[in-house]
């Protein structure tokens, strides 16, 4: 939980303060835009090489070194981008070190904790995602205005990215691997099961990334809410959602982790769906804060729970491998969905018709859910 919410603080305090650090280097919309995509490039790289580099070297060991190279990207960010080209670089960094995060921190909760309680589990690590998040908004412009730099949040936050490394390094204990046959990554993605909750991942986080990339937009240019309010009513979203994750996490591990995915899909798309139909201030919360019930970070710890049920079961041998496949193709989703919702309002003049194909997307997820058993009970038999 601390570690994604580290991660977060990290990568939401550059959000608001990209508008100062391109009027420093002079840097035109284009290249502004370059220094998340470069983290975002490199966050989404790192997952396979991690998850295979697990499989050798462990996963404490693996999570302990890629958790240091983002702090040194994070340091480097603040104290070594003297121009454009190391501006991209240190992102690139700590994207990277970021990037195994996901991979890392499940496949340890896979190998350690039983089927019966993997769903709470799931959610509490899941809950850093919100927590970092809220403090990630809120630290941003009081940081840069008390210290009149927009470098030193950056190496003020490097100190616990640090000190993460150190805490994973002295508080958890390293997992033993099965040495069994080496399971091909081509395997895994021919594997029916993987297959269907991959491409239902995806269909999720597609909507999660046109919101959160475009919903401020959405409220600033179509509903015309200031800058500030905009980012609090997207904040909605974590806020609500925390709870959430938690409370469905253990419901799955009594009564399954399919029903209740299941469940939570067309609410999903039905809230992307009323979104852009509401019009009152009160009505967007009200999405927002079904959203944040049933979206992406409630969804979370349920998803990685029943695919972990699965490998656990039938791929041990590569757990790491697994969910960082799982982790890579969803966040692919965060490659297509923004620039798409881009191309649909220049083409509509509204962001409407993104929230539609994003709601369309979690229904797909729906039907490709049908497909896997819920194996919580069978892992545990």
């Amino acid at each position: 939980c601390a570690g994604w919410a580290v991660i977060y603080v990290d990568r939401t305090i550059l959000y608001p303060l990209l508008t100062v650090i391109a009027g420093e280097f002079g840097l035109t919309g284009f290249q502004t835009g370059l220094i998340s995509a470069t983290y975002f490039t490199l966050y989404v790289a790192a997952m396979l090489p991690a998850g295979l580099l697990s499989e050798r070297l462990g996963l404490k060991r693996t999570l302990v070194l890629f958790s240091f190279v983002s702090a040194v990207g994070m340091a480097g960010f603040g104290g070594a981008a003297v121009n454009f080209l190391a501006l991209l670089a240190m992102a690139g960094i700590h994207g990277a070190g970021a990037g195994s995060y996901y991979t890392m921190a499940y496949s340890i909760t896979i190998h350690t904790v039983p089927s019966r309680s993997r769903g709470i589990a799931s959610g509490v690590i899941n809950g850093g995602m919100s927590l970092g998040l809220a403090v990630g908004l809120a630290l941003a412009g009081p940081l840069y205005h008390a210290t009149g730099s927009w470098r030193m949040p950056f190496l003020i936050l490097a100190i616990p990215t640090f000190l993460m490394a150190v805490l994973f390094q002295r508080a958890i204990r390293e997992v033993p691997i099965p040495r069994r046959r080496e399971v091909p990554v081509w395997d895994l993605l021919r594997d029916p099961t993987l297959l269907r909750m991959n491409l239902s991942a995806f269909c999720v986080l597609y909507g999660w990334w046109v919101l959160l990339s475009w919903g401020p937009v959405f409220f600033q240019s179509e509903r015309n809410l200031g800058l500030t309010m905009s980012g609090l009513y997207t904040l909605v979203i974590a806020v609500t959602a925390m709870p959430s994750g938690l409370l469905l996490g253990r419901l799955s591990d009594r009564i399954g982790r399919k029903r209740i995915i299941l469940t939570m899909l067309p609410l999903m798309a039905l809230s992307l769906a009323i979104l852009p139909q509401v019009q009152s201030r009160a009505g967007m919360l009200l999405a927002l804060m079904a959203y944040g019930v049933v979206g992406k970070l409630a969804w979370d710890p349920l998803a990685i729970s029943w695919l972990g049920d699965y490998v656990a079961r039938y791929r041990r041998e590569a757990v790491g491998t697994a969910v960082a496949l799982f982790s890579f193709l969803s966040v692919l989703s965060a490659v297509v969905g923004p620039p798409l919702t881009g191309w649909i309002k220049d083409v509509t003049g509204s962001l409407a018709g993104g929230f539609y194909v994003a709601a369309g997307l979690a229904l797909v997820g729906f039907l490709l859910s049908l497909g896997p058993a819920d194996g919580a009970g069978e892992a545990t038999s």
